[in-house]
């Protein structure tokens, strides 16, 4: 990437939300300054995760200051105007860091899946510390990049939001899987009740966008859809293909992270999904998922070994995890992961509290290692930023970046059912598959070009 000290000019003749030509970012050293303990912050996004957001920031950091929020969608800025009155509001967020480059030291992203790569990179271009929700992007290329950048500017202090991995539950099962609770790990199962997918066709009416909403800034850098009233805005993007990434995009960074941590972040070599295919002529991703990974083993595992993954209302458990917690279903929680091991099997319920269930001969049994104390998710972020960056935060983008990868391998074979996808990690490509490349990077709408993307 060119490090140029200069920063490109912000297009200046911009009137509301529309530009005089393509947008390609800000370039700069991206070096992060020290806010000393004062955090000043903005939020792309302004209801829904963005609000969590920031009730979260300052509710752990009470020195944070909300500066200024933009969502295209000036009608759900109301929380922000009853309890930050001073923040100033956008609809577009280019104006935002335009206008306010030189107030804010740190961002949080928390829009619909497709902008989160074009505003954290263009945050970070200005050097600012940067809280991105998860997942971190929607593409494997876009993934990357935000990767590489965050680890060639190490002042920058990153953050995904998958904030229950500063949970007692998520750092407690890191622990023990490192500690080797379970012996050498054989198998691992991950699953999810959501079903953020569509097989019927879209049936919001064709009609014009509220005047609140600037529909095409919501488009953003993927195709101009038409807009249909409930389909999309506000949440239903999550089940779209251009702009959401599934129930395995929604929720697999949850989900994962606790074995993916604990296990050293190992690598995917081969995936193939055994569910039905998205509806490409509806714009939406299938229901009821189950992918298969053949990974990389390490020293904490049994050689190389099977990850699953299963989403939606038809999990259907295989015959070994049901054995590994004595064949009771309702010893497995309704959201979670279950590691089986050598010696036992760990089973990881999707909670805050909830610790981590020890089993072995399929009786439950006592852990006698301690468990972990939670910690706030936005707290270890800006202990990042007053650390510069030296206490690096639980899910920097350097570990994040990898396992987003693995959550977004997922995804591409969901789109080719049936098909086993070898996967080349160091270059970044499927190995003689040229269908399963292209889903790999997308191009920007024109005229919505960032630059580094």
């Amino acid at each position: 990437m060119n490090q140029n000290t200069s920063r490109r000019n912000f297009v200046k003749t911009a009137v509301a939300s529309s530009f005089a030509a393509p947008w390609l970012g800000w370039k700069s050293t991206a070096n992060a300054g020290n806010p000393s303990d004062h955090i000043r912050f903005v939020c792309f996004g302004a209801n829904g995760r963005a609000w969590k957001n920031i009730q979260e920031m300052t509710k752990q950091v009470p020195n944070a200051k909300l500066v200024a929020v933009a969502d295209v969608d000036l009608s759900r800025t109301n929380h922000v105007k009853e309890h930050h009155p001073d923040a100033k509001i956008f609809q577009d967020w280019r104006q935002l860091l335009d206008k306010e480059e030189n107030n804010f030291d740190a961002a949080i992203v928390a829009t619909p899946d497709h902008m989160h790569a074009p505003i954290a990179m263009s945050t970070m271009q200005l050097g600012k510390h940067t809280y991105l929700e998860k997942p971190l992007t929607r593409t494997l290329h876009e993934c990357r990049v935000l990767h590489d950048f965050a680890v060639e500017h190490p002042k920058l202090a990153t953050q995904m939001g998958n904030q229950v991995a500063s949970a007692t539950s998520n750092l407690t099962a890191v622990k023990w899987i490192r500690e080797g609770i379970v012996g050498k790990v054989k198998s691992v199962h991950s699953y999810n009740p959501k079903s953020w997918g569509q097989h019927e066709p879209l049936h919001g009416k064709l009609v014009a966008p509220p005047e609140s909403l600037d529909w095409d800034a919501w488009c953003g850098v993927r195709p101009a859809a038409k807009f249909r009233k409930g389909d999309y805005h506000p949440s239903q993007w999550r089940k779209r293909l251009d702009y959401g990434t599934g129930t395995l995009g929604d929720m697999g960074c949850h989900i994962y992270h606790p074995w993916f941590m604990g296990l050293d972040q190992p690598v995917a070599l081969e995936i193939t999904s055994h569910g039905a295919a998205p509806y490409e002529d509806r714009n939406s991703w299938p229901l009821n998922s189950k992918v298969h990974y053949r990974m990389k083993g390490n020293d904490l595992t049994d050689g190389d070994f099977d990850f699953f993954w299963y989403d939606g209302r038809q999990q259907g458990f295989p015959e070994v995890v049901l054995q590994a917690v004595g064949g009771i279903p309702e010893n497995l929680p309704r959201s979670g992961s279950v590691v089986i091991g050598t010696e036992g099997t760990l089973v990881l319920q999707h909670s805050f509290d909830a610790l981590p269930k020890l089993y072995q001969s399929g009786v439950e049994v006592e852990v006698e290692s301690a468990p972990e104390e939670s910690t706030g998710h936005h707290l270890n972020w800006v202990e990042g930023i007053l650390s510069d960056n030296s206490q690096r935060p639980r899910c920097n983008w350097s570990y994040a970046g990898p396992m987003t990868e693995a959550v977004l391998l997922g995804t591409v074979a969901c789109r080719l059912p049936g098909e086993t996808l070898k996967w080349d990690s160091e270059n970044l490509e499927f190995i003689e598959n040229i269908t399963a490349n292209q889903f790999i990077k997308e191009d920007y709408r024109p005229g919505w070009e960032v630059e580094g993307l």
